[in-house]
């Protein structure tokens, strides 16, 4: 097709000028190696206009976002703080929002694309389901906004194709270059002790809630030298006490943890000591998972991970909405 047009020498019929110049490089080609940039799709195109109609229908608009960008219907912001407000935009208003609301609806099918687009792994079927999700999505785009789909919205529609071929797209965006990068800070705001006995002997001295057990689930490197951290950076992570990992998934959802301890060997790899927390199970809502209050005080019972060993490496916290209830996020699709 490329070909016959190139032929066809006809540029205001078939788009098409000429050669491009990268099929000069070995192995590739414009129409077979698909790719696709997440950060510039999504993030700073999609969700900019779907996030301005979804809060443009709600009365109370959040003060940091401009009226003047709700009237445009396209917000301004990066990359990273549009992320922020997809995956915590549910939990902060979605106890105002009936169920049976379209603009909701387009909300949960964004962030529901969002989630698979920044899944690092995932099943190759999930294609299919996020070529669905995008139909449904910029059909009621279309419906709700009354305007026509910007280019990005298109460039939207292919992702599952690429998805099939490339595997996981966020593997192949941008966000990670074109962020500010700063040397790793493998430690900070630590506490050195050499003997860890003692230190934890401190910790629980100092408050009743942490039981002596502890140091006997401490693996043997670590009770000869480490460092009790506070928080620390770990391959551009950060972590710090009361965050929610996620220690496993099954097919009833996810279970998290809250990081009670964090300590650091010579090896310097993170290792936890979390509190198991009771999931209730998925809210889809709030597109969250929602955490029972029943062992939210229990210390006494904690279990060990190094940071490898977890189903995911990226945290989320724990936050209370309405009457007592609380719930967590997913970063991405698990």
């Amino acid at each position: 097709m490329l070909m016959s047009d190139i032929k066809h020498n006809n540029v205001s019929e078939t788009g098409v000028r000429e050669q491009c110049i990268f099929h000069k490089i070995q192995h590739f080609h414009v129409t077979e190696n698909l790719v696709c940039d997440f950060m510039h799709d999504i993030p700073e195109g999609v969700a900019r206009y779907d996030m301005a109609l979804i809060i443009g229908e709600r009365k109370n608009v959040p003060p940091l976002i401009r009226e003047t960008n709700i009237k445009k219907g396209i917000l301004i912001m990066s990359a990273s703080e549009m992320l922020c407000l997809i995956r915590f935009f549910s939990l902060m208003v979605g106890e105002l929002v009936q169920t049976s609301s379209n603009f909701w609806k387009l909300y949960l099918l964004l962030y529901r694309i969002t989630d698979l687009c920044c899944a690092r792994k995932i099943h190759r079927d999930s294609s299919f389901l996020l070529d669905s999700l995008v139909y449904e999505h910029n059909k009621l785009y279309l419906l709700l906004s009354k305007s026509t789909l910007k280019p990005k919205f298109h460039m939207f529609t292919q992702y599952g194709h690429i998805l099939r071929k490339n595997g996981p797209i966020i593997l192949t965006s941008s966000i990670r270059f074109e962020a500010k990068h700063k040397i790793l800070k493998s430690l900070a705001n630590v506490i050195p002790y050499q003997n860890l006995k003692l230190a934890l002997g401190k910790c629980i001295n100092s408050s009743s809630e942490f039981s002596p057990t502890i140091f006997t689930q401490i693996p043997k490197e670590l009770k000869i030298n480490c460092f009790l951290a506070s928080w620390l950076e770990f391959k551009g992570i950060y972590y710090k006490k009361k965050v929610l990992i996620v220690m496993e998934t099954n097919l009833d959802g996810s279970i998290f943890g809250e990081i009670v301890f964090i300590l650091v060997g010579e090896n310097k790899v993170p290792f936890f000591l979390l509190k198991p927390l009771n999931t209730i199970g998925y809210d889809f809502h709030y597109h969250a998972y929602e955490i029972g209050g029943d062992n939210l005080n229990d210390n006494n019972n904690l279990v060990r991970y190094y940071v490898h060993d977890l189903c995911d490496p990226t945290h989320t916290v724990l936050r209370v909405i309405g009457i007592n209830k609380r719930y967590a996020t997913l970063r991405y699709a698990l």
